[in-house]
């Protein structure tokens, strides 16, 4: 699982919570100018295919994360098949069951909660960093937007 900082680097995880409901990713920037730890939250959203498996079990068929990994609700390991990234603050994993009696897809959440330790970098090297991460097309569109200033 990949979690980015506000910088556009990745961050490690250094560890995760777990409720009934959501988890939290203890996430630190690898980046070592910039410095921010964070947490980050992973929420089940819905199912793209239900289980075979744990039909009509509810809350209990709900995946989990264990560590950085993703386990499905009958057990077994699940595997990212997509990342649709909205922002650097929000994902959408897609993900399905290795388990090959189950065949469980279903959607999490992934997204920014909230700042341990703000970055060390000032608002122009946060700014850069972000820039670096667009593609030339959205480059070129940004020099365009601001020329009008």
């Amino acid at each position: 699982m990949r979690v980015l900082c506000k910088c556009g680097e990745r961050a490690a995880i250094s560890h995760s919570y777990s409720n009934d409901h959501e988890s939290e990713l203890a996430c630190s920037c690898t980046n070592p100018r910039c410095g921010h730890s964070f947490i980050s939250g992973l929420a089940y959203k819905h199912s793209l295919k239900p289980s075979k498996i744990h039909l009509g079990m509810g809350a209990a068929s709900k995946p989990i994360l264990a560590g950085s990994r993703i386990f499905c609700g009958c057990g077994e390991r699940a595997i990212i098949t997509k990342t649709n990234r909205l922002s650097n603050d929000c994902a959408d994993l897609y993900c399905e069951c290795k388990n090959h009696e189950c065949e469980h897809q279903f959607v999490m959440s992934l997204y920014f909660s909230h700042t341990l330790s703000p970055s060390s970098m000032d608002t122009n090297d946060l700014a850069t960093c972000l820039i670096k991460v667009l593609t030339p097309d959205k480059r070129d569109d940004l020099k365009q937007q601001l020329a009008l200033f």
